[in-house]
Order: C-alpha cells, then structure tokens, then sequence
C-alpha cells in the first residue's frame, strides 16, 4: 500500500546536552524527504543568517500570548525572556502530508504527550558519562561552570527517561540515525496507523 494510506506522526526526540541529537535529526531530515522539521515559533529577533519561517517562525509577543490564549501551543516556555512555543495548528497542517521531527527537553516533550497529536518519544544518550563529558568539553565553547550546570540539569532528566518510548544510543551517528529510522518504519506498520484498511481489502 502507498504511504498515503499511512496516519503520519510527530516525531520527539530527547536528550541532555551533548547527546547528539542535532547532528542525528539534521542527518535525518537530509535523507528522508517525507520527515520536515518543526519550526517553533519565537518571540526573539531573528539573528544575522537566520530566516523567518525557516529556523523559527518570529512573531510579536502580542500575537504569541494570542496563540497561547487560544489554546494553539502544544508547550511554550519563557527562555531567556523570550517565549519559545510549538503550534498545534501549525504541526497537524505538516501531518496531513509528512511525519515531522523536533528535539525538545524534557518537560517540553512531556506538555505535548499530553495532547491529542499522535507522536513517538526517542530519547537519546551517549555510550557513557566518560564520552559524554569528552563531548561537551571538547565543545570549548562552554565554561566549567556552564557544564556543570547542563551536567545536574541532565542527570535530572535521565531520571525521567522511563516515562519515554524508545532508547537510542548514540555511539555513532550512522548507527544511531539507521536506529531511529527503523522506529520510524516500524512505527508506520501499526495496523492503528493504516486509514481504511478493511475497505482496501474489501469485497
């Protein structure tokens, strides 16, 4: 049967700084046609190099309370004074055609299994502390302090990883990338998932 026979889904994945889950989704998106990626939707400016509608869609702190009073975000949190939020509108108009992918921390992912969006959770780790601690330090871009911080704010979330789906380990990106589109695949194959399979095949 055509994928068009399928019910496409949201794809979540979760992991601490330094897991990798950049790099996995970016080599995801680039090799799979039928996955977009959730573009959230910000208060902020847009930096230099940086496209409305592209990296984020950038809109006026008067149109985001908007939304959220509404009821539109799936989950919104304020970082560094700007309101960061995902759209249910916007992430059910991507579904009607493609599966779509987003990396989120933990309590964000956990606002959006409470709605009504059919999704999967993928949480991502390192092969072990040591490799996780040489990746973010070999980063150079964060000081002692900053790791330490990001390192107690993960252990946090590890605690929660039982409340997730599916594990992947992320030792190498090939593997892990060929890891998670198998749960895609499978995922796809859940007879729950098929639209009008009784009349398909019916007499």
């Amino acid at each position: 049967m055509s994928s068009k026979n399928n019910r496409k889904f949201l794809i979540i994945l979760i992991s601490p700084s330094g897991g990798g889950k950049t790099a996995i989704f970016t080599k995801i998106l680039a090799d799979n046609n039928g996955i977009k990626y959730s573009i959230s939707y910000t208060t902020r400016k847009a930096r230099v190099n940086e496209i409305d509608g592209v990296h984020y869609n950038f809109i006026s702190e008067k149109n985001f309370l908007e939304m959220k009073e509404s009821g539109d975000f799936l989950e919104s949190a304020i970082v560094h004074g700007y309101w960061y939020g995902t759209s249910k509108s916007y992430i059910n108009s991507v579904l009607k055609n493609n599966h779509i992918i987003m990396d989120i921390d933990v309590q964000g992912a956990k606002q959006i299994m409470k709605s009504d969006v059919d999704h999967i959770t993928v949480f991502i780790l390192p092969p072990s502390r040591d490799v996780w601690l040489k990746r973010l330090n070999g980063r150079g871009t964060d000081s002692e302090e900053v790791i330490k911080v990001r390192l107690e704010s993960a252990e946090k979330e590890i605690k929660e990883i039982r409340d997730f789906q599916y594990l992947v380990i992320n030792d190498d990106l090939e593997t892990a990338v060929k890891d998670i589109e198998t749960i895609i695949k499978a995922e796809e194959k859940k007879i729950e998932r098929y639209i009008n399979i009784e009349k398909y095949y019916g007499g």
